[in-house]
């Protein structure tokens, strides 16, 4: 096993030297390209501008930029030099980075683009006319050193800063490599969440690198620019957020909707063939988005099984995963075809896990343990309150079957009515997400019962938005009905994407459709 986070880099990178390690499109069918030789080179001469700046072992080195080579550079000449990553949410305000770095307090800050009013900042420049004399030295760092120091509200609110040891990322990377998706030198990658979030810095960066892919940036963030890119740069593996798949699901249904009787029969052919004949017998779909397509990775929260289970009708390989930054991120994955649909899979190789307190129903806290556990937050106080021994308290209420984690919700988000019935907001989101008319939903508690904001397109905003509660009512038992919504266009979101439950009450509030 690699000693640190650069070696086991740094080998990658030297093994493959003219493979394309990133793809970035910029538009009118012009696309940079950079090889995993340049990338070591970047990050080398990096390296020493860093040293020669006074950056020692130890140092926190903040980074500002879009997910690319300039990110990548960064974090491994940081790591060459047995500094301490300290990614900055380019997706935030410019006040909420100028908390976050106040709290990260990083030696110097690495930017591309605008330095947005920051501090003791320095520009990434990518230059590969490599010097020898950077290249003979080694890191200083041990495998149980500090690596990455992540700052994180998640999507709840009460900020923390994580800190990841080398071996917590690597222990992570090599588990998630040995998993039955077998990532190799053919693969694509997609990248599409922040880099500054473990999520996509594990499986979006330093897994597609380790196992010799390529990682391909779409020019923009926007529903036709993905599916662009994913046809046009035959990506394999994409890992995003619950909400890239549901909106692909209803791209679908609406183009089958218009196809008639004969489309009709393909897709009934489709779902009651065998799985691995599905597979081929769906190129014609697998063509729209891609062709080549090994799995989609959905993670970040709770997955609609319906969503999934129409994919699986279709024979198109979405699966989910289940993470948190605390963990480096990934706890489990789930296996291709399995039949359990709202599994998110066992737990990955030197993972444990287990079910604190679980009620008649085998739901309790979930606790994880393994070398992938942060070393702690850098508040002690925050630290014990989330560790016992060496198991991570994640807050997330689950059940296991046979040896799968089946996540039920967030203990912090539970509601319980005046009458003690228990309320899970997830679920009820789940369920009002079915609703085609609904982008988009976030429940929260007023009064001791469930409130929705829901996200709608106009026009008829109001009308709409009474449609969905009055058919979501009638379907689900009395505690759970909801009385009070408000209707936006869209929600709030987190620099990951996911809905920035903290913000809701506000919104709320603002935006509530008053009875008269």
């Amino acid at each position: 096993m690699s000693e640190n986070l650069w070696s086991l880099a740094g080998d990658a990178l030297q093994s493959r030297a003219n493979h394309l390690a990133w793809v970035r499109r910029v538009g009118k069918g012009q696309r940079e390209e950079y090889t995993y030789r340049q990338v070591y080179c970047f990050s080398l001469n990096l390296a020493k501008k860093l040293r020669n700046l006074g950056v020692e072992a130890g140092d926190r080195i903040g980074v500002l930029c879009a997910n690319g080579p300039e990110w990548g550079a960064s974090a491994f000449a940081a790591w060459k030099l047995g500094a301490v990553l300290a990614p900055l949410h380019i997706g935030n305000s410019d006040d909420e980075l100028k908390t976050q770095a106040q709290a990260l307090a990083p030696k110097l800050i690495l930017y591309h683009g605008p330095d947005r009013g920051l501090n003791n900042t320095e520009m990434i420049e990518l230059d590969d006319a490599l010097d020898a004399s950077e290249d003979a030295r080694d890191s200083p760092a041990a495998a149980s050193d500090e690596a990455v120091r992540i700052y994180t509200s998640g999507s709840t609110g009460n900020p923390k800063m994580v800190k990841l040891s080398h071996n917590n990322i690597m222990s992570n990377v090599l588990a998630a490599a040995s998993i039955d998706i077998h990532i190799g030198a053919k693969d694509r990658f997609l990248s599409l969440l922040p880099l500054s979030h473990a999520m996509e810095l594990t499986g979006g960066m330093l897994l597609p690198l380790y196992q010799g892919s390529t990682i391909v940036l779409p020019r923009v963030l926007a529903a036709n620019e993905i599916l662009e890119a994913m046809v046009d740069e035959k990506i394999t593996l994409v890992i995003a957020v619950p909400r890239l798949f549901r909106n692909i699901m209803l791209n679908m249904k609406k183009r089958f909707h218009e196809g008639g009787i004969a489309l009709g029969a393909y897709l009934a052919l489709l779902r009651f063939t065998p799985l691995r004949m599905r597979r081929v017998l769906n190129w014609p779909i697998r063509r729209k988005v891609g062709g080549d397509i090994k799995c989609w990775l959905s993670g970040g929260s709770r997955l609609d099984p319906e969503i999934g289970q129409f994919f699986r009708d279709l024979g198109l390989p979405l699966i989910q995963g289940y993470g948190l930054t605390e963990c480096a991120p990934v706890v489990s994955v789930q296996e291709q075809g399995d039949p359990l649909v709202d599994s998110v899979g066992k737990p990955l190789p030197g993972v444990s896990v287990k079910i604190h307190a679980a009620d008649i129903n085998g739901a309790g806290e979930l606790w994880v343990s393994g070398p992938n556990v942060m070393l702690g937050y850098v508040d002690d106080i925050q630290t014990r309150e989330t560790m016992e021994d060496d198991w991570y308290k994640t807050g997330d209420i689950a059940r296991l079957v046979d040896g799968k984690i089946v996540i039920t919700g967030r203990s912090k988000r539970l509601i319980v009515t005046e009458s003690g019935k228990n309320v899970y907001p997830e679920d009820l989101e789940v369920l009002l997400e079915r609703d085609h008319e609904l982008k988009e939903a976030g429940v929260l508690e007023v009064d001791m019962r469930p409130a929705a904001v829901l996200a709608v397109d106009p026009p008829d905003q109001e009308m709409k938005a009474k449609e969905i509660i009055k058919h979501f009512n009638a379907r689900v038992s009395s505690h759970n009905q909801i009385v009070r919504y408000a209707v936006v266009e869209e929600l709030p979101r987190t620099p990951l994407g996911k809905v920035a439950l903290k913000d809701l009450p506000k919104i709320f509030g603002q935006f509530e459709i008053r009875k008269g």
